[in-house]
Parts: structure tokens; C-alpha cells; sequence
């Protein structure tokens, strides 16, 4: 025979496994989500440091072609933005063994390489930050420097 205290029993456990699944199910979306959303900033954050790399890389190939003409000196300045998905990034010059740019973001930890095509002048090997930057020759040192225009 049933005690009469044991009804509601089944109710209360019912509803507590309820609870428990629920919320190991939420928890588990969570953390994949957050797994997608980390993947997503990484793709982003790639594919505006190739961007911003073809860019620069296009204003250092346009001071190269310029160098070869009758002037003196060579300016080109474009504004990039300070960072990308919300992170502080740089953009470092490589000469060797070919010449090209290393474009690094801090967080997510993010590195695009962009090939660079100089032929007259020497391409002076350099590390800056995103913003605003300024591709210069000098025909008596006969080089490309990439510098912070605000420098």
C-alpha cells in the first residue's frame, strides 16, 4: 500500500531532472558558441590585415614606380584604421630574403604575410602601427621608407 506522503514526489524529482538538463544543454551551446565566435574574430581579424596589407603593398609599389620619374621626392599617406576587431596591430617591413610585409595583430594572435614589388629603389626594413602612415622617397638616399605620418 502507498504511504499518502510519498505523491508529490515524482512532481519535484520530475521537474529538478528538468532543470539539470536544461541547464546542462544551455552550458553546452555556450561554450560552443563562444568556440564559433572566437573562430569568427580570428577570420575577421585575417582578412582585414591582408586588406590593409595589399593596401600598403600597392602605396609602397606606387613610391617605387614614382621614384623612377624626375622627382625629387615622393609622398604617399593613407589613413589606416589604429586597430582591427578591436585589437592594436603592426606592420613590419621585411627585406630578406624577399621583400615583403609581415602584418601581426595582438589579440586574437594573428599574422598575414603580403608580398611587396619594388624595383627601383631599396625598401628600408621597419616595424610601425596601424593609423595613419606615409610611404616617402628621397632621391639622394635613393630608399622607400614606410613610417607613421603623425611621426
Amino acid at each position: 500500500m502507498r504511504r499518502p506522503d510519498d505523491r508529490a514526489v515524482s512532481t519535484t524529482v520530475g521537474y529538478a531532472l528538468t532543470l539539470g538538463v536544461a541547464a546542462l544543454l544551455i552550458t553546452g551551446l555556450l561554450i560552443a558558441g563562444g568556440g564559433f565566435l572566437e573562430d569568427q574574430r580570428e577570420v575577421t581579424t585575417e582578412t582585414q590585415l591582408e586588406v590593409i596589407g595589399e593596401q600598403v603593398s600597392a602605396d609602397i609599389s606606387s613610391a617605387d614606380r614614382l621614384s623612377a620619374s624626375d622627382a625629387d621626392e615622393v609622398k604617399i599617406t593613407r589613413n589606416l584604421p589604429d586597430s582591427v576587431t578591436g585589437s592594436q596591430y603592426t606592420i613590419s617591413v621585411r627585406t630578406s630574403p624577399q621583400t615583403h610585409l609581415e602584418l601581426r595583430s595582438v589579440d586574437p594572435e594573428v599574422t598575414v604575410r603580403v608580398d611587396v614589388a619594388v624595383q627601383e629603389a631599396s625598401l628600408v626594413a621597419t616595424d610601425i602601427g596601424g593609423g595613419n602612415i606615409q610611404v616617402s622617397y628621397n632621391r639622394t638616399s635613393d630608399e622607400l621608407v614606410l613610417r607613421n605620418a603623425d611621426a
